[in-house]
């Protein structure tokens, strides 16, 4: 059985030491076992599984990828580093839950994204469309990714390179020592990123203004060092150590902004202990603690401000470039998570899982110059908040497999203790305690009336609880919101999946099709109001659409892909909320910054034995597609507060030699080098460059 040593969650982050392939090469065949990408896309419920292995020899983001998924969108404000949103049929944000190898990676206050990852450090990936397993726990409500890290045998060394336009650099180191003698695993790596993402956009604000990004500059790096014990009391038993630190300046769109940064600091302790037959035959048990200390700066100090064309003005209120307070802050805050997983094979055709998901944070603002500008101290007090859910699963087969059934019950718990910016009679802060729970359900069922034709059917009803950021705020620009509730939904799918080998002369062909509802209530929004923001409960929306995706082996040599998604996201909140009579103007209009069509298309070639009898060279083309939408509420035809349709291009090679021990990769993205805008109207690069290097030293 293959091992791995991770460095497991950075924030929830795992880097995996990983080793040079998932392939196993016999002379000059190349076997790979792909067991488990078909048993999850034949799985009852609606899932997409990205094999990474296509991917490691290219300079490309785990967003970049996630763009090409049937359904996904994934929204950028700017470069690497910038924020991004993740979107699953029109669910965005918090409500996708992140996991990495099945845990949740969410950082505290969101300073890690699984952009940071590298894709070398990735097996594959798992895109939840809707249901997500107990196996997983957690409180997702429109979908799930699961990054599942590579896990290998044996001692190795793997450096990879990546450059690309605007000053874009990364770089990852992983070494693995294996001590045979002892069953243990010793491993240290990292990765290092940084981006000026100095382009030059259109201004979105001002015709005729064009602005360089000459203060989007970004940095961090992961360093970790990782221990696994084999085969001593437990199957399996890790220990790691992770740092990681990012900074990043704060590009303006809507005015110049010169000194503005956040920088961010991460250390984590975690570990896992895995052990199959526990206490009886057919258990298999797994628990993993993970300790995260996050210590978080928001810095905007300028008494100067400046006009886009180097002129000074006056700063806002009391100084600061954002909101007219300046900013000199050291959030501290602790994370305690739990995970136990535990699943029983009854027999060849039934299993019972249960997976209990615990998180306990603390949270301490410390802003001097802020309270000093404000007038009291903003870290007062600290606040604290706990969120478990419980989840238990059943999985059935019967007829031999050809149904299939997923059937399971969460149970979700809350306990916040929450210091306001809302000051009492006596000026002290107002302290408010909330709590209360939930219960979610789901059912998915997957028949196969044919040999490789599957329909599936899944429901659920799911519960999100507010996050850290959401209930704490930052202590001064994002207020705390004590009394949020959960977001709950219904969620609805029906599928229809052939997946076939040597199909009329073609090696492969998978072509599929889903049809999705959802009904989301209570959804968590921000509020701006004149000085500070603040989360609160606002509103409900139905989404409703479909999705189409083929793909196939032509031959030996060519590949083809192409998806197509449609989806309708309308705001049914008849009446606003916290008014008993008043319409609300934006009822049944469809809700902004959401795209309603997209798609892509894509085509690769490969051939092995160029010029050298162990390599193999690859050329791609990918192009993707989106309709044009309003980022603004749509309540005029007259309105131009509108994303115009884009059609962007990507093409490249990768060629790799003696058995994948070098590679290297070129490609270049937007190739037309079109204009092109994202989330709410956020101007994005051109055409860009990209240069892949990678080796790989391993023995087993």
């Amino acid at each position: 059985m293959l091992k791995r040593l991770t460095f497991v969650s950075l924030v929830g982050f795992s880097c995996t030491l990983y080793g040079a392939s998932d392939r196993e090469d016999v002379g000059k065949i190349t076997v790979e076992d792909d067991s488990e990408v078909v048993a999850l896309t034949h799985s009852p419920i609606p899932v997409s599984v990205i094999d990474m292995e296509k991917f490691h020899g290219r300079n490309i983001s785990l967003n970049e990828i996630l763009k090409r998924v049937a359904g996904v969108k994934v929204m950028q404000q700017g470069g690497l580093g910038s924020k991004s949103i993740i979107a699953i049929h029109g669910l965005e944000g918090k409500r996708v839950k992140i996991f990495i190898d099945g845990r949740p990676l969410n950082s505290p206050d969101g300073t890690f994204g699984i952009n940071d990852i590298p894709v070398q450090l990735i097996d594959r990936v798992e895109v939840y469309k809707g249901v997500v397993p107990a196996k997983f726990g957690g409180d997702a409500l429109g979908g799930a990714v699961n990054v599942v890290t590579r896990e290998f045998d044996g001692s190795y060394i793997d450096m990879t390179y990546s450059g690309s336009t605007y000053d874009t650099h990364r770089g990852t180191l992983v070494v693995k020592k294996k001590f045979e003698d002892h069953n243990i695993e010793l491993g240290m790596g990292g990765f290092y990123n940084q981006a000026a993402n100095d382009y030059v956009m259109k201004s979105p604000y001002f015709e005729g203004l064009n602005i360089k990004r000459d203060h989007d500059r970004y940095e961090s790096f992961a360093a970790a060092v990782g221990l696994t014990i084999n085969e001593r009391w437990f199957d399996e038993i890790s220990f790691e150590l992770v740092r990681y630190e990012s900074e990043k300046e704060i590009q303006g769109v809507e005015k110049a902004i010169k000194e503005a940064k956040t920088k961010s600091r991460v250390n984590m302790f975690g570990s896992q202990f895995k052990k199959s037959d526990f206490f009886v035959d057919g258990l298999e048990f797994e628990y993993t603690f993970t300790y995260i200390d996050l210590l978080s700066n928001y810095i905007d100090k300028a008494q100067t401000c400046y006009n886009f064309d180097g002129s000074t003005r006056p700063c806002p209120g009391n100084g600061g470039e954002i909101n007219g307070v300046p900013h000199d802050s050291a959030d501290k805050q602790e994370d305690f998570r739990h995970d136990v997983n535990l699943h029983y094979l009854i027999n060849g055709n039934h299993g019972v899982n249960f997976h209990l998901n615990m998180q306990d944070s603390t949270f301490e603002p410390s802003d001097p110059l802020a309270s000093q500008s404000l007038g009291y101290d903003i870290g007062a007090f600290p606040s604290e908040k706990r969120n478990t859910v419980y989840s238990l699963g059943l999985d059935s087969s019967f007829f031999n497999g050809k149904l299939v059934n997923d059937a399971g019950i969460k149970s979700y718990h809350y306990d916040y203790d929450i210091t306001s910016q809302v000051r009492t009679v006596t000026g002290s802060p107002a302290q408010t305690k909330n709590d209360g729970s939930e219960f979610g359900y789901y059912e998915s069922i997957r028949y196969e009336p044919i040999k490789d034709l599957f329909i599936k059917a899944s429901y659920e009803h799911a519960y999100r609880l507010p996050n850290s950021e959401e209930i704490f705020g930052d202590g001064v620009t994002v207020t705390s919101a004590p009394n949020l509730t959960p977001e709950e939904a219904d969620n609805f799918n029906l599928g229809f999946l052939y997946d076939t080998n040597d199909f009329y002369g073609l090696p492969w062909l998978k072509a599929e099709a889903n049809f999705f509802y959802r009904d989301l209530q209570n959804m968590i929004k921000l509020e701006h109001a004149f000085l500070t923001s603040g989360y609160v409960n606002l509103g409900e929306v139905a989404v409703k659409g479909f999705e189409v995706e083929l793909q196939a082996d032509l031959n030996d040599n060519w590949y083809l892909y192409a998806n197509y998604t449609n989806q309708s996201l309308k705001d049914k909140q008849k009446i606003l909320k916290g008014t008993l009579s008043t319409p609300n103007p934006t009822y049944n209009r469809d809700l902004p910054n959401v795209a309603k069509q997209y798609g892509n298309i894509g085509v690769e070639y490969k051939t092995l034995g160029l010029f050298r009898t162990d390599s193999m060279f690859k050329l791609f083309w990918e192009s993707n597609w989106a309709d044009e939408y309003y980022y603004g509420w749509e309540l005029s035809r007259y309105q131009d507060r509108k994303i115009d349709e884009q059609f962007t291009h990507t093409a490249g090679f990768e060629y790799s030699f003696k058995d994948d021990h070098y590679i290297l990769g070129l490609e270049v993205r937007n190739l037309t080098d079109e204009e092109i805008t994202d989330v709410f109207n956020y101007p994005l690069m051109g055409r860009t460059f990209h240069l892949n290097l990678r080796y790989t030293w391993f023995e087993n």
